[in-house]
């Protein structure tokens, strides 16, 4: 048998299958520079690289607690005892007291809302002042001093005007000295809690007061009253109310001209009990009551401040401010 060749098939073949080749060749660098062109145009990530960092504590200290304001102190009357003290005390007087009002609350000072007089004085009760047993020994020494009205009828001593007195404390601007007063005399002060505890005394110095007006935030019911707690301190300031107050009504009730307004005055009150440093910061009545009320600071027999509540003040002495208010009726 004889094979027959077919002219040039061979050589088709390797055509075909050089061109496979090529085609494959060519398929293959295509798809090679597409990938390399893709990369080429997406943006370069960098690779993730987890820093490891120290975690730091900061120890912050706390706060350091402010100091609690100092008691203010208040006038109380001993219609508003009690024998038990307030747990939270606002204020600071000469007897314990618990907070009460006979009106709803109708604002926010630790008081009780009360209709009354608009007043910069502030009293619970309506009460007619007594002159006691130490105005009167006094009005001797003190009268001449006041000698420079002319005297014309002496009676008409008493002005259509009713007068009374508080005390707070406040700041005190150094002015000039005064004369120093008299000797103390502890026993010639009467107050309204001595005089509670011994009835066979007779009855002792008592200012005129009417009731104030105001709105307060007390909501328990009752008769008008604060959370006050009786201290050392308190005591000793109802003293000097006392003292200052009783000289004040003898002065106010001798003068011929008490123009309604108040007088507000700032001074020292030292171990001894002397006056020092004594200053009118505010008049809105007259230069005649402005006097007496300095001379009612001046000349008051104050006694020397308790030993168990000087080291608490700063210098062992006591900065206050009297307010002596003269009311029209």
């Amino acid at each position: 048998m004889s094979t027959v060749v077919i002219p040039g098939w061979q050589d088709h073949e390797k055509r075909k299958a050089m061109q496979a080749l090529a085609a494959s060749i060519l398929f293959h660098l295509l798809l090679i520079l597409l990938i390399a062109a893709i990369f080429a145009l997406s943006p370069v990530v960098p690779p993730l690289v987890v820093e490891e960092t120290a975690v730091e504590l900061t120890l912050i200290d706390p706060p350091v607690p402010k100091p609690k304001d100092k008691a203010v102190y208040i006038e109380t009357t001993d219609a508003q005892l009690s024998e038990k003290a307030p747990g939270n005390p606002v204020f600071e007087s000469d007897k314990n007291t618990l907070a009460a009002a006979s009106l709803p609350a109708s604002g926010d000072a630790p008081l009780p809302s009360q209709e009354g007089l608009q007043s910069p004085v502030l009293a619970f009760e309506n009460q007619e002042y007594t002159p006691g047993r130490e105005a009167r020994p006094s009005a001797p020494a003190a009268q001449p001093a006041q000698s420079a009205a002319p005297a014309p009828p002496a009676p008409k001593a008493e002005p259509v005007s009713t007068p009374r007195q508080t005390t707070q404390l406040a700041l005190l601007e150094p002015p000039k000295p005064v004369s120093t007063p008299k000797p103390q005399t502890q026993p010639a002060v009467q107050t309204p809690q001595t005089q509670a505890q011994n009835s066979s005394s007779p009855p002792g110095y008592q200012p005129e007061t009417r009731i104030t007006r105001i709105e307060g935030n007390i909501s328990t019911r009752g008769r008008s009253s604060v959370d006050a707690v009786g201290t050392p301190l308190g005591r000793y300031k109802k003293i000097l109310s006392d003292a200052i107050g009783s000289r004040w009504y003898f002065y106010i009730k001798s003068n011929l001209d008490n123009s309604p307004g108040t007088v507000s005055i700032r001074f020292f009150v030292s171990s001894d009990g002397k006056v020092s440093k004594v200053k009118v910061v505010s008049n809105s009545s007259n230069e005649s009551v402005a006097e007496c009320s300095l001379r009612a600071v001046v000349d008051a027999e104050l006694p020397p401040i308790p030993k168990e509540i000087a080291p608490m003040l700063e210098k062992g002495r006591i900065e206050t401010e009297f307010s002596f208010t003269v009311i029209s009726n």
